[in-house]
């Protein structure tokens, strides 16, 4: 483990990021409206860029990454990588629900709410055009999550590059697999701290225990993801499925929150940091759980692997 390598990747990637968070973050309490949203969401989506930048600088090139995603060979994962976290995330939203049922409210009445925000009318559209609310939801989410974990490849690689194609390999010539996780989960969720502390990023600023307690928690769900995540990197051989895993676990963890019950916002904003999205600590448990089933299977397998190497 080169140490020089990382800190300067780290110094260069938090700069960078940590920058287009705070610029995005003030801009966006400056500007309380749809601009400051859209402005603020946009640093964010340049500063995943970040970590490609630093590994280009640090590394000198991206070579021995997998570019090549060999598909027929890694088919089992494309599918994995696509749509794994789908029941992993309906089940986390179905037990936070369980646990709060005053927020559930399958009628699209969070969905109208963060449209009329927007100036559009929700409920007299779908009235027009004859459908539900129910078969409405499943029209609009049904196609786009399938397409989704595609599309959010174009951002997640530009991380992906950084964190499982360059640090966590980095880590583990010095650090056991369990140590890497760790360690580079923990990277991974103090990248996005600025814009958690000052933009209100995943769990707003009302919630139990703000602002610390959502800090520990998102850093739990960053080594959570980035467990599986490596795991898969590791199995395909390519960035590219990482990626794909990156952009499902960003797509599928939207879908709980479209249930919400938009007339307890009190009630969302004090319980964000247990769910309903996946970033939860209640919505999260599932893909925890995943995870810590293939760690413990790829650290025995790994174990085995050794004690063959020694005989």
């Amino acid at each position: 483990m080169d140490k020089k390598k990382i800190i300067k990747y780290a110094v260069i990637t938090y700069t960078i990021a940590w920058a287009l968070q705070i610029a995005g973050s003030i801009y966006m309490l400056n500007n309380p409206d749809m601009t400051g949203q859209y402005v603020f969401k946009g640093s964010l989506a340049v500063c995943m860029f970040a970590p490609l930048l630093a590994t280009l600088i640090v590394n000198k090139n991206l070579r021995g990454m997998g570019w090549k995603p060999q598909i027929r060979k890694n088919f089992k994962w494309l599918i994995f990588a696509a749509y794994a976290i789908a029941p992993v995330t309906l089940i986390g939203g179905a037990l936070f629900y369980i646990i709060f049922p005053s927020l559930f409210d399958a009628n699209g009445s969070y969905m109208i709410a963060q449209n009329a925000e927007s100036g559009v009318d929700l409920e007299k559209m779908i009235r027009e055009s004859g459908l539900t609310m129910q078969s409405f939801m499943i029209i609009q989410l049904v196609p786009s999550l399938i397409i989704a974990p595609f599309l959010n490849i174009i951002t997640a690689i530009g991380e992906e590059i950084g964190w499982r194609g360059f640090l966590y390999p980095e880590l583990n010539k010095s650090l056991s697999r369990a140590k890497t996780w760790i360690i580079g989960g923990v990277f991974w969720a103090v990248f996005h701290f600025p814009a958690m502390l000052l933009g209100g990023y995943e769990y707003g600023f009302d919630y139990i225990g703000s602002p610390w307690f959502g800090l520990i928690v998102f850093t739990l769900f960053c080594i959570t993801a980035g467990i599986i995540e490596e795991i898969v990197y590791d199995k395909t051989k390519s960035i590219w499925y990482a990626a794909l895993l990156h952009g499902s676990i960003n797509a599928f963890l939207t879908i709980p929150p479209v249930f919400l019950n938009a007339n307890e916002q009190a009630m969302i904003d004090k319980y964000a940091v247990f769910g309903p999205f996946g970033t939860g600590l209640i919505t999260g448990l599932p893909m925890l759980i995943l995870a810590i089933i293939m760690g413990i299977a790829v650290l025995r397998k790994d174990t085995g692997r050794n004690k063959e190497v020694t005989v």
